[in-house]
C-alpha cells in the first residue's frame, strides 16, 4: 500500500520543494501502522514560472537538500485528488482555502504545515497500532473550516522569494522544525529494509 502526500505553496519553487524533500528524506523507507509507504510531491497555486532563487538553493543545501532537479507544477483538482489523496500540507491558510475551493472534500486532510506541526506536537504520540487515517482524524479533532477563513500568521510560513539570504535560511529552519515535529509524533513505526 502507498500513501500520497502533497505539499503546496505559491509558485512551487521555494517553500514547497524544501518541505517535499524534507518529508521524502524523513519518510524514505518508513511505513505506517498500516504498512503503507509514502510518496511525496509538491505543486504551486499560481500558474507562474519564476526561476529558483539562489538563496533557496543555498539554504536547502545547508540541511542536506539538493533542489536542482526539481520540476515545478501548477496545482489542479486532479493533483489534489491523486497526489494529495492522504495528506495535503500548505504553507499558508490562503493556500489551504484555495485547496478547499478546488476540492471541498479535501478539507479534513489539508493543514498548513505549521498547524499540523503544532497539533502533532501537543497531541499524544501515535500508538504502534494507530493507522494514519486515525492519527490524522485525532490530530484534526475540533478543527473548523470557519476558523481557517481568518488569517493567522502563526499558521503561515512566510514566502522569502526575492528576499535576502537570511529570510530563506529562516524559512528552511522553520519548515525543517515543523517537519521534524510531524515525523516525531506521527504513526511512522518502521523503516523498510
Amino acid at each position: 500500500m502507498t500513501r500520497c502526500a502533497l505539499v503546496v505553496c505559491t509558485a512551487n519553487v521555494c517553500r514547497s520543494p524544501v518541505v517535499e524533500r524534507l518529508l521524502r528524506r524523513d519518510l524514505d523507507g518508513a511505513v505506517d501502522a498500516d504498512g503503507a509507504s509514502w510518496v511525496v510531491s509538491s505543486a504551486g497555486t499560481a500558474d507562474i514560472q519564476p526561476p529558483f532563487d539562489e538563496h533557496t538553493l543555498v539554504a536547502a543545501a545547508s540541511v542536506g537538500l539538493d533542489l536542482t532537479d526539481h520540476q515545478r507544477r501548477t496545482l489542479t483538482p486532479d493533483i489534489i485528488r491523486t497526489d494529495g489523496a492522504d495528506l495535503i500540507l500548505t504553507m499558508t491558510r490562503e493556500q489551504l482555502r484555495t485547496i478547499a475551493s478546488l476540492d471541498p472534500g479535501a478539507w479534513p486532510r489539508t493543514f498548513t504545515l505549521l498547524e499540523l506541526a503544532r497539533r502533532a506536537g501537543t497531541a499524544a504520540p501515535a500508538s504502534e497500532v494507530e493507522g494514519f487515517a486515525g492519527w490524522l482524524q485525532r490530530i484534526g479533532a475540533g478543527r473548523r473550516a470557519a476558523d481557517m477563513m481568518r488569517p493567522d500568521p502563526a499558521d503561515d510560513v512566510a514566502d522569502p522569494y526575492g528576499g535576502p539570504a537570511d529570510e530563506h535560511a529562516i524559512m528552511v529552519r522553520d519548515v525543517h522544525h515543523g517537519v521534524k515535529r510531524i515525523i516525531r509524533a506521527g504513526p511512522w513505526i518502521a523503516r523498510a529494509s
